[in-house]
C-alpha cells in the first residue's frame, strides 16, 4: 500500500477553524446567531481563526525540531489546511524550503457531512425529528449522513487511493522521503485505520472518542519493506 520511497510520514490536522469555534452542539449550530457568524459557505472555504494560526506556528517549531525539512508536503486544498501549511512553514527558512515540494490532493479532504451541515439544532428537531436517535445508534463507520460520505467509503475509496498512489508522486531520495500530510480529523483517523489495520472495534472507538486535536501530529516510520510503524499519535507541540 505504501511506497518504499517513504521513510517518514507525518499526519497533521489543521489548526482551529472558524467552524470549530462554533461547533458547540455537535455537527449543528446551536442557534442562528452562531450560523450568522460563520456564514453559509462551502466547507473548503472555512478559514482558520487567529488561535488556529498560532497553533500552526507553534506546531511548526516542534515539527521542524523533531523532523527537520520535509521532502514533500501534501494538503487537502481546503483553505484551513492551506493556511495551516503556511503557519507551519513559517518555522523554516527560505533556503530550507527550496527543496520542499507542496502538493494539493483532494483525496485527503474532510468527510462530506451532508445536507444538514448548516442546520441549527432547532431546525433538525423540527424537520428531521428522528435524526438524533438514529445517528446516535447508527454504526459510525458504515452509516452515511444524509447526502454525505460514510467513513467506510472514504477509507476504502479515496484515502486508500491516496496512500496507494504516493509512489507515483515521489521522486527517489536516498534513505526515503519525509512526507508531511496536512489534513482533517476524520481523514487522519481513516488513514490510521488503513496504516494500522484497525478492526471494527478500534475504528468505532476512534470515531466516538478520538478526534485528533487541532494541529496535532501523528508520526509513522517505515521499514525497508514499506511497513508502517506508529511512533506516536495526536501529539501537540503548541
Amino acid at each position: 500500500m505504501i511506497s518504499e520511497k517513504i521513510s517518514t510520514l507525518v499526519l497533521i490536522r489543521h489548526g482551529r477553524s472558524l467552524r470549530n469555534v462554533y461547533e458547540t452542539a455537535g455537527p449543528f449550530y446551536e442557534n442562528n446567531e452562531q450560523r450568522r457568524k460563520v456564514g453559509i459557505s462551502q466547507d473548503r472555504l472555512i478559514p482558520l481563526v487567529e488561535e488556529g494560526w498560532e497553533q500552526a506556528r507553534g506546531a511548526g517549531k516542534g515539527i521542524r525540531e523533531l523532523f527537520g525539512v520535509p521532502n514533500y508536503l501534501f494538503n487537502s486544498g481546503f483553505v484551513r489546511t492551506k493556511q495551516t501549511t503556511e503557519g507551519i512553514l513559517e518555522a523554516y527558512s527560505a533556503e530550507e524550503l527550496k527543496s520542499l515540494t507542496i502538493i494539493e490532493s483532494h483525496l485527503i479532504r474532510e468527510r462530506n457531512p451532508g445536507y444538514l451541515w448548516n442546520f441549527t439544532v432547532a431546525e433538525v428537531e423540527k424537520f428531521f425529528p428522528w435524526w438524533e436517535e438514529y445517528w446516535r445508534k447508527a454504526d459510525p463507520f458504515i452509516t452515511f449522513p444524509l447526502g454525505g460520505e460514510s467513513m467506510a467509503s472514504i477509507c476504502e475509496g479515496r484515502l486508500a487511493a491516496f496512500l496507494r498512489n504516493l509512489d507515483g508522486e515521489l521522486a527517489y531520495v536516498p534513505g526515503g522521503s519525509k512526507v508531511f500530510v496536512v489534513s482533517h480529523g476524520r481523514a487522519i483517523l481513516g488513514m490510521r485505520y488503513l496504516l494500522e489495520n484497525w478492526n471494527y472495534e478500534r475504528i468505532h472507538s476512534a470515531l466516538r472518542n478520538e478526534n485528533p486535536p487541532n494541529c496535532s501530529v501523528t508520526w509513522y516510520q517505515f521499514d525497508n519493506s514499506g511497513k508502517a510503524e506508529l511512533q506516536f499519535a495526536n501529539k501537540v507541540f503548541y
